[in-house]
């Protein structure tokens, strides 16, 4: 500065602050590219653990639609008739099998998505609203119908094998405890329920119930398809 070299340690200066800046901005922008890259692997983490997951659902859903199938199917062949003379008795038993299963919706992945926002991962809003009530109508839905058939299921056990005073049943226990009550009488009293007002009411509420958890899980099965579907095809965009 003795020497008037004034102006050109300024400028000296102001190439240190701006090349400081500069520093400071790449420094930031690869920072931003970097947490940009990480938020991006995550959405790939979650979307692809949402496939997986309605592939489950799917999966659930085929089985369920099987069971009510066969359990109307069997009904279809074994109560067309009034005259069950010549029906086993084992065949008789299992009408009063009002047997179930359970399916819940898989959301794993859903609920690591609401973690950081379902728009944040799948940036189509379209397709991220399908999500967002697949994962809440459809789950809330689901929930509902199978309770409520698990109860209807626990009440129709209740009127098969916990109120017939003439019927004994097999509860197919590991502990082996042999029928005493004989055969014929065993035959007759089964087939006296079976034709009994309350005793076919009772076979037409199961009915009704499986036609219309077989009808629902169809449905659930298509929609859960459907979004897999798409979903994919986002992912390979």
């Amino acid at each position: 500065m003795a020497e008037g070299k004034t102006t050109q340690y300024l400028k000296y200066a102001i190439g240190e602050i701006v090349l400081l800046v500069i520093g400071i901005l790449i420094a930031l922008q690869i920072n931003n590219w970097n947490e940009q890259q990480k938020l991006t692997a995550k959405r790939q983490e979650i979307l692809i653990g949402m496939t997986k997951d309605l592939k489950q659902d799917i999966a659930s859903h085929d089985r369920m639609i099987a069971i009510y199938k066969n359990r109307l199917e069997f009904f279809g062949r074994q109560l067309q008739t009034t005259d069950f003379s010549s029906t086993s008795v084992d065949t008789l038993f299992i009408i009063f099998d009002a047997s179930t299963g359970a399916h819940k919706v898989v959301d794993r992945s859903y609920q690591k998505a609401k973690n950081i926002g379902i728009v944040q991962v799948c940036e189509d809003d379209s397709l991220s609203k399908r999500i967002d009530q697949y994962y809440t109508q459809t789950a809330e839905y689901t929930k509902i119908l199978f309770e409520y058939e698990f109860h209807m299921t626990q009440k129709q056990n209740d009127f098969w094998m916990a109120s017939q005073e003439g019927l004994e049943f097999d509860f197919g226990s590991s502990v082996q405890i042999p029928i005493m009550q004989d055969s014929t009488e065993r035959r007759m009293n089964a087939v006296a329920l079976i034709t009994s007002p309350l005793g076919r009411n009772h076979i037409k509420s199961e009915c009704m119930i499986k036609e219309m958890m077989l009808g629902y899980n169809m449905r659930a099965k298509e929609t859960a398809q459907t979004l897999l579907k798409d979903l994919e095809a986002y992912l390979e965009k």
